[in-house]
């Protein structure tokens, strides 16, 4: 019983993420599920595939939502590299799968959390110095931030914080930020959808169970939606910068214990 509360708390949180209010919350999401499933008939190799669906059905529900407040231009650049990255990512997941995909997942999640650490105290060290940003130029920055945002949510659906720390710097409004970034993993998350089915994601999935589950993807973004309007605009990205920060080190955590325990 107690591996399916896991797991519906973690579809629910799939919800509250797309709604733009759960930010790095997302990361917590698959170890979640593959711990949990592997208490179940599943088992832990099923929760990537499993977790796809929702995460379009996020995606959707996101995108139906602020399909008016969107500014596909602030990632447009992403859009090849990301490609790309979801191409190398895919020959990975090819490549290692039932061979140690673990290990590479959990080295992806270390990277994803050292990268977020960095960034959020890089920015909160501007603020308190009364920096300016200074960003990497293009085209470095987007062919940076898209492979490494290709790469990590094909292996891991971990893109999350690099998302995030790409577009908060240029200071959007916050429905904006939500609106775009709802639109660009819609894409990503497609995209993902061959490439799983050619390295049998979906073969271990209970797809009665994937239905019985989507409706607390409802919830959630309902959830989220209404709570993000009771939220100013410095609250919301303040809430961001604090959640990408706070996942970044369980990350850490988590991927050390779990390097810990291969080795």
């Amino acid at each position: 019983m107690l591996p399916w509360l896991i797991i519906c708390l973690a579809v629910f949180l799939i919800g509250l993420t797309k709604s733009g209010l759960g930010a790095g919350m997302g990361l917590i999401v698959v170890p979640m599920v593959a711990i949990a499933l592997g208490y179940t008939p599943m088992g832990t190799q099923a929760a990537l595939g499993l977790l796809l669906p929702l995460l379009i059905l996020g995606d959707i529900i996101a995108l139906t939502q602020y399909r008016k407040i969107f500014d596909f231009s602030k990632v447009k650049p992403l859009v090849l590299p990301t490609f790309l990255g979801i191409c190398v990512g895919s020959l990975l997941l090819f490549a290692i799968h039932k061979q140690g995909a673990g290990l590479v997942a959990a080295l992806m999640r270390l990277e994803i959390g050292l990268e977020s650490i960095f960034l959020v105290s890089l920015h909160w060290w501007r603020q308190y110095k009364g920096m300016q940003h200074k960003l990497i130029r293009e085209p470095q920055r987007s062919w940076i931030t898209g492979s490494f945002i290709g790469v990590s949510t094909t292996l891991a659906h971990a893109a999350g914080p690099i998302m995030a720390a790409y577009l908060l710097p240029l200071k959007l409004d916050r429905r904006v930020f939500v609106g775009t970034t709802a639109v660009f993993f819609f894409l990503a998350n497609t995209s993902k959808l061959p490439a799983y089915y050619v390295a049998g994601q979906f073969s271990n999935v209970d797809w009665k169970t994937a239905g019985m589950l989507a409706p607390l993807v409802f919830a959630g973004a309902g959830f989220g939606f209404w709570l993000i309007k009771k939220l100013t605009d410095q609250s919301f990205f303040r809430f961001v910068y604090i959640a990408v920060f706070v996942m970044g080190w369980y990350l850490v955590v988590e991927s050390v214990i779990t390097l810990t325990r291969m080795a």
